[in-house]
């Protein structure tokens, strides 16, 4: 099984860097909530919620649609292609934003987020959009310590620079340096948290950008349509996926009544604290993609992607477990008025969770070429998405977003699973992998009941409830994992 090796290093690879960058990334949480008040760090999860649906819509599944179609003899035609294409794009769309910034802040924003922010969130998804096929190749081509080097240093950036200007700036102002006043607004300082992410990853952008224009090769129209029949759905897909994550945090604002920004302030950071369950999700999914693209349609194969989602889901639980269970010392990120929406991360982990089973079981319909289902699954579920937060958020707050998230991704698990039955068969772990959910969360759930209140006993209990069930794990898949990787 030298090919589940490879899967598992390269998600070692691109998992370290991503968890490096964004636990570095993680922390501007933090760092934002005692910097910020908590509707100017509300308005911070608001713009980047959309930022991260616009850009799925800018990219238009052209990542996915890279590694479907590219070859050796093709590959420079198809990056001048697509990076031509996205590059257009994106500058139509700054256009647009910024010539109708006043009327997009009045419809989306409210007295914290004025246009100029509007303008800022555009340059950045366009910037992002364009230079995700540079980094989609360095995928293809595994360059995997390239690519993790790039997104490591553009976090590392923009840390810099949101510390240069919510700490630097207002430090030297104090001390009585004038001149930082005409680089720096002390009131208005959520605006250089959008400027340090333009900056800094703007500056990473100048490393990967020219790569795609430096070849001779030739814009292909005919090659650009047929990108585009395979795309479409592929981005209706990505983009229901991120209305789904991100609906709760952009509709909140407006069905809570009272202090709503200050609300989603603390869904929005409680929300960050299932970003262990994100960043493994994330970490497999750059490397699973190329890898099962490359395996293409091989029956043998089915045994090994069977194999793969128990892993994973074995692998997202003891995330699930730790983070639970250790929830105290994880609250140490956050100030005391954030404690209270820790009750939507339990919510928040299996929603992920249930994300990355989504993921893995879209195989079918990517190598079926029935990516019109994947649209289908997609839609039902932001469909899911949005009517249960207009439903639940006004009657019982962001526990109700938490909840409909969580709702959306199990149906649509569920729904991926049956249709990919009868496309594309394969013969998962059903029954084990739900037996596995079911004791995590069960184990949970009665570790939460105990009442320890010496903190230091609290803690060696937990620790040994955690070591306990690791153990446990082993002993009942040890078998099937010394099989798969021998």
């Amino acid at each position: 099984m030298g090919k589940l090796k490879k899967l598992a290093g390269d998600t070692i690879i691109y998992g370290v860097s991503t968890i490096f960058g964004r636990l570095l990334n993680w922390l501007l949480m933090p760092f934002y909530i005692r910097t910020l008040d908590a509707d100017q760090f509300g308005g911070v999860v608001n713009i980047y919620s959309y930022i991260a649906v616009v850009l799925v819509f800018l990219t238009f599944g052209f990542e996915t649609a890279y590694f479907r179609y590219v070859k050796p003899d093709n590959r420079a035609k198809l990056l001048k292609t697509l990076g031509a294409t996205l590059s257009v794009g994106s500058l139509v769309f700054c256009g647009l934003v910024y010539v109708f910034q006043i009327p997009i802040a009045n419809l989306l924003g409210n007295e914290h987020l004025v246009s100029d922010f509007f303008v800022l969130a555009a340059l950045i998804v366009s910037r992002d959009a364009v230079t995700s096929i540079p980094f989609a190749d360095l995928r293809f081509r595994n360059k995997t310590v390239r690519y993790a080097g790039l997104k490591f240093v553009s976090v590392l950036l923009n840390i810099f620079f949101n510390v240069f200007f919510l700490v630097v700036c207002p430090y030297l102002l104090r001390q009585g340096y004038s001149f930082v006043n005409s680089f720096f607004n002390e009131d208005n300082r959520l605006i250089y948290v959008f400027v340090s992410n333009l900056i800094g990853s703007g500056i990473i952008s100048v490393f990967l950008v020219p790569s795609v224009f430096k070849s001779n090769a030739k814009f292909d129209w005919s090659l650009l349509k047929v990108l585009l029949r395979y795309s479409y759905p592929i981005m209706l897909v990505g983009l229901f996926g991120m209305v789904i994550q991100n609906i709760d945090k952009i509709l909140m604002p407006h069905l809570i009544d009272n202090e709503a920004m200050k609300a989603l302030a603390v869904y929005g950071a409680n929300y960050k604290i299932g970003i262990l369950m994100a960043l493994f999700i994330q970490s497999y999914r750059l490397a699973f993609e190329p890898f099962f693209f490359k395996e293409g349609k091989n029956n043998a194969s089915k045994e090994l992607y069977a194999r793969i989602l128990k892993f994973f889901v074995v692998f997202g639980l003891i995330i699930y477990v730790g983070v639970l269970l250790f929830i105290d010392l994880i609250n140490v990120l956050l100030i005391p008025e954030y404690y209270e929406g820790n009750v939507i991360i339990p919510f928040i982990l299996l929603g992920q969770l249930f994300f990355g089973i989504y993921y893995s079981l879209s195989l079918w319909y990517k190598l079926s070429d029935r990516t019109n289902f994947g649209a289908v699954i997609g839609g039902i579920g932001a469909i899911i998405a949005v009517a249960g937060n207009i439903i639940l958020v006004p009657h019982v707050g962001y526990i109700g977003a938490a909840i409909s998230s969580f709702v959306c991704f199990l149906l649509m698990t569920v729904l991926s699973y049956g249709l990919g039955q009868k496309y594309y068969p394969v013969n998962y772990s059903v029954l084990r992998i739900l037996a596995h959910i079911t004791f995590a969360v069960l184990l949970v759930w009665i570790s939460g009941m105990l009442s320890i209140h010496n903190e230091l006993f609290n803690l060696t209990v937990k620790g040994a409830i955690f070591a306990s069930y690791i153990a446990f794990l082993y002993f009942a898949e040890r078998k099937d994992l010394i099989k798969t990787l021998s």
